[in-house]
């Protein structure tokens, strides 16, 4: 099973009962000190689905929902790196999540098409 392959699944286990999965995207959590982790990012009518990946392997290490009503705020910006976006996700806790994720992705045919309605929904929180 391939990385795009596995992405529908892992995040659709995330969805509640008369949901549907919508933009499932690869992006990268960037975390302090330089560490990052892989993962599948999605949208569904009432949350953002994160599925995050173990190192670089496909064996997932956890996932979570974070409903709409707890983004106060997000950030999208072009990063250094042609086609690359850094989004920063700012909760009503106070807490910060930073994703950077590509235009392109390799195995990954929707990544452009996904990203753009991804984008243009985080911006939403602007």
């Amino acid at each position: 099973m391939t990385f795009y392959e596995q992405m529908v699944p892992a995040l659709s286990i995330l969805l509640e009962i008369g949901e549907t999965l919508k933009a499932p995207i690869y992006g990268t959590l960037l975390q302090k000190k330089r560490n990052y982790t892989f993962g599948y990012l999605g949208l569904s009518e009432s949350a953002l689905l994160v599925s995050l990946l173990q190192g670089d392997s496909k064996k997932l290490k956890g996932s979570s929902r974070i409903p709409f009503s707890n983004i106060q705020k997000t950030k999208v910006r072009k990063s250094l790196f042609p086609l690359q976006y850094i989004l920063k996700i700012y909760l009503t806790d106070g807490d910060m999540i930073k994703f950077r994720i590509s235009k392109k992705v390799y195995g990954f045919t929707t990544q452009e098409e996904n990203l753009d309605i991804f984008l243009n929904k985080m911006k939403t929180y602007i």
